[in-house]
């Protein structure tokens, strides 16, 4: 066996082996299914040539010969694997099979049973080879096969020059070379070599080891053949109800889903490259970049609301998700983004919210009403004693009841400024300052006791943007709540920490604690643990926090003290 044999032969079972192999990667795939029919036509046609080219006599050249008349199968099977492969939608029509295999079909037919395409084999220096017939079939049959590999290779390379995708370009870029080899070979030695009756080998046997090394090395470093995620995700990104965004690390889109075309109103051809922050408000521009950046570094991210400015100029709020898609061998590969519209949805959570707070004010009515009787009453009763003893009444008894209509104005004027408080809107002021700021005005204006120590750890590592006023009254009604929370000697701590783009200020005291059963209600107007009071100071700061886009929360256990914790934005995208 010369050289050549040995060289082809080597290269037909390096073609089955990788077969084989991508066929085990995924049994069900269509891909994979073809790319192994393919490898098993194309080792039986290169093995039924070596087995030509060494026979001994005519008679068993001539029937290899017979045996590869499979060639045609070959070739239709490789541009059916290239129409798959580069997601063509013309094979989606199962009648364009027909014009795919019916020309392989025939030709096998007359080549397997006439001497019309090939004629019988003669001897030349390296074997047994067939020669070309020189009928008119022969030539559509050398054109049929020369164009079928060369568009098989056309529509590889135009893959890879127009996929986005960074992997999916390297995969098609190593099949695109895998086939240009071998196809290259085989029309220069078999079909060209032949038409102008130079004798040489048909090379694209040999050739075929490029095909094995190069999907090899896509197999390997890659992951071609074992998941085609651009072609599993299209059924799901055409029918998911929210905006769907595939992009690259550098968070440039890769593709979207028609849901985000519609919503922003931008052509796909105009996102489709750009980078995530066009969608973006400006002034959310900068938050949005924080938002990807902790994507970066945490993986994932949930819910963060930001946002987004369509095509048209209207602003939008969209809850943003986002998660880094990892390759089978745990490299970053780019990232998945779920845009929701919560525009409407916040609408009406604003609606609703003054609809609770005016059924709110419906009942706090009730008990305004029974609250102000007793300094009406105490007003009332001073009145009536005064003008009793009219200008008899002084000294210390005159001093004490005009002491107690004092008194009985001020909660009187408490009450009410509290309802309204409640119930009008609020209009924020924002400044720039800090936590350390804010809380050393707060700490100011309150008079703590003796027993009570204050242990203030703000910082004023971070600038965040308040109605400094409005805030301070929030932490002035926290603390003082702590304070009469503690009837004893005792510590309240307060503390601030940055959790992404949010300031957490935290108030920790060693009080008595909140009942369980008050817990869950205690930011709602009317709930309060003291017998004098409406409750209404924890719900007017939650009012103030809500406006500040902030949230409010406190946890405790009864003996065990109380923690509040104040949540608030950087920079605040809302006002209530």
């Amino acid at each position: 066996m010369n050289i050549f044999a040995w060289l082809s032969l080597g290269a037909s079972i390096s073609s089955l082996c990788l077969g084989v192999i991508v066929y085990s990667f995924n049994r069900k795939g269509t891909l994979n299914k073809l790319f192994l029919l393919a490898s098993v036509a194309t080792f039986f046609y290169m093995f039924t040539t070596v087995m030509m080219w060494i026979s001994s006599n005519f008679a068993a050249a001539s029937f290899w010969n017979k045996m590869g008349t499979i060639w045609p199968f070959s070739e239709a099977l490789v541009l059916n694997f290239a129409l798959v492969f580069t997601g063509s939608k013309w094979i989606r029509n199962k009648l364009n099979y027909a014009v795919l295999y019916l020309p392989a079909v025939a030709f096998w037919l007359i080549d397997i049973l006439t001497n019309l395409i090939n004629a019988p084999p003669v001897t030349k220096y390296w074997g047994y080879n067939d020669v070309a017939s020189g009928t008119w079939i022969y030539y559509v049959s050398t054109i049929w096969s020369a164009g079928t590999a060369f568009l098989a290779f056309i529509l590889c390379f135009r893959y890879y020059r127009h996929v986005n995708l960074p992997a999916r370009r390297q995969q098609g870029k190593c099949v695109t070379i895998g086939f240009a080899v071998p196809i290259a070979a085989f029309i220069a030695t078999n079909m060209v070599s032949r038409s102008f009756n130079i004798d040489i080998p048909n090379f694209g046997i040999i050739a075929t080891l490029f095909l094995s090394i190069f999907v090899g090395y896509g197999v390997a470093r890659y992951e071609l053949f074992t998941f085609d995620a651009a072609m599993a995700a299209e059924n799901i990104l055409s029918t998911m109800p929210d905006s769907f965004i595939l992009a690259n690390l550098d968070a440039k889109m890769l593709r979207v889903n028609e849901r985000l075309v519609n919503f922003v109103g931008y052509p796909k051809e105009e996102l489709i490259g750009e980078p995530i922050t066009k969608l973006c408000e400006e002034s959310d521009t900068s938050s949005f970049i924080n938002i990807l950046k902790e994507l970066a570094e945490n993986k994932i991210v949930r819910n963060h609301e930001s946002i987004f400015k369509k095509r048209s100029g209207e602003k939008c709020n969209v809850l943003f998700s986002g998660s880094v898609v990892k390759s089978k061998t745990g490299r970053d590969i780019g990232i998945t983004c779920i845009i929701r519209d919560i525009t409407e949805h916040k609408a009406m959570e604003q609606r609703l919210v003054k609809a609770e707070r005016l059924a709110s004010i419906g009942e706090l009515a009730g008990q305004l009403g029974h609250d102000l009787r007793n300094p009406l009453a105490a007003i009332k009763y001073g009145l009536y004693i005064v003008k009793k003893k009219g200008d008899e009444f002084e000294g210390e008894g005159r001093e004490k009841i005009l002491g107690s209509m004092e008194s009985a104005v001020e909660d009187s004027n408490r009450i009410v400024t509290s309802l309204l408080d409640y119930a009008s809107e609020l209009k924020l002021q924002l400044v720039e300052c800090t936590p350390k700021s804010l809380m050393l005005n707060t700490l100011s204006k309150i008079q703590v006791p003796d027993r009570i120590s204050i242990l203030d750890q703000t910082t004023d590592d971070v600038n965040l943007f308040v109605d400094s006023q409005r805030m301070e009254r929030v932490f002035t009604s926290i603390i003082h709540n702590a304070i009469e929370a503690t009837p004893e000697k005792g510590v309240i701590q307060i503390s601030n920490n940055l959790k992404m783009l949010n300031v957490e200020i935290s108030f920790s005291d060693s009080g008595s604690g909140v009942p369980e059963k008050v817990l869950p209600k205690l930011f709602s107007p009317l709930v309060t643990t003291k017998a004098k009071g409406m409750g209404m100071s924890l719900a007017i700061c939650k009012r103030i926090v809500d406006a500040h886009g902030g949230k409010v929360g406190a946890e405790s256990k009864v003996g065990g003290g109380a923690k509040f914790t104040v949540t608030l934005p950087i920079k605040p995208s809302k006002s209530d």
